[in-house]
């Protein structure tokens, strides 16, 4: 009989078996009457969040939620579902000249006066964009009279009646390419809009909104928008509403006393398809908000 036999071979075990194996042996060192309030601490803080949720998540362009996400968080300033940021931080120094350049209308003289800007995810995962609040009430010097041919002069263009005050929101997306769509906007504030302070009963006034933007293969549709925020604001979510179906929260940016948001659906669109978005706000204590 050889009793010279190798034991078999045990293969290592994986992080999630160590994991798993700690774990047990913690639970059998502590002692038994804390194991009551480990499991019952998170359920408790759940239910009081979605009840939260679904008293003030707001509905932007239309329909009802009936699915208030994820909710419950250890930390006070965390949100209740979103597990996704588009924060990128502020605009580089470097970029501040591009966003410049497209928060001007072609009428207009220059530059514009950058009251806002920050650094955002893109619409493609190796793209970015630069979002920004500008002002601009510099006309273009008025070129020189020409007749062309039937006698019709050129026209002179101009601000609409409802946006004199110069105010506009607008993107660019970076760095430039084809696949991207579009490469920027630029959109009037309503005067009206500008001048309406943010409420305890409407923490974020819109200033503008595009719910149609499309990749170039038209794979991805995208929403965003910029707020005015209420100075209690500390975060906002925004998730899409497609064919009947609810997005995931996808955390925006709240600094300066304004808000951005943006969402993104994948698939096959078409053009000037819109994508339909529910937003929320929180405090810095993780205390809903009513956004309107």
């Amino acid at each position: 009989m050889n009793t010279d036999l190798e034991p078999p071979r045990v293969p290592p075990l994986t992080a999630a078996e160590h994991a798993r194996l700690r774990n047990q042996l913690m639970d059998k060192t502590q002692p038994a009457m804390r194991r009551p309030a480990r499991h019952w601490a998170a359920p408790m803080v759940a239910v009081g969040a979605v009840a939260a949720v679904v008293a003030g998540t707001l509905v932007v362009t239309n329909g009802s939620p009936d699915d208030a996400g994820v909710a419950g968080t250890s930390t006070p300033q965390a949100s209740a579902g979103a597990k996704v940021g588009v924060d990128l931080g502020a605009v580089p120094q470097r970029d501040l000249a591009k966003v410049v350049t497209e928060c001007q209308f072609p009428e207009e003289g220059g530059p514009a006066q950058i009251i806002w800007s920050r650094h955002v995810r893109g619409i493609t995962r190796d793209s970015t964009a630069l979002v920004a609040v500008a002002l601009n009430t510099k006309k273009a010097p008025t070129p020189k009279t020409t007749v062309t041919r039937g006698g019709r002069k050129p026209g002179t263009g101009g601000a609409p009646s409802g946006a004199k005050l110069g105010y506009r929101y607008c993107l660019t997306r970076t760095p430039p390419s084809a696949k991207l769509g579009s490469v920027g906007s630029v959109g009037r504030v309503p005067d009206k809009n500008w001048q309406t302070q943010p409420t305890d009963q409407r923490a974020l006034v819109t200033l503008g909104t595009e719910d149609a933007n499309l990749t170039y293969a038209r794979t991805t549709l995208q929403a965003w928008a910029v707020y005015r925020a209420l100075p209690s604001v500390a975060t906002v979510e925004v998730r899409y509403v497609l064919d009947g179906r609810r997005g995931p929260w996808t955390k925006g940016v709240v600094e300066g006393g304004f808000a951005y948001t943006e969402v993104q659906a994948d698939g096959k669109f078409t053009v000037g398809q819109r994508l339909k978005t529910e937003v929320r706000a929180f405090d810095a204590r993780g205390k809903q908000i009513p956004v309107g």
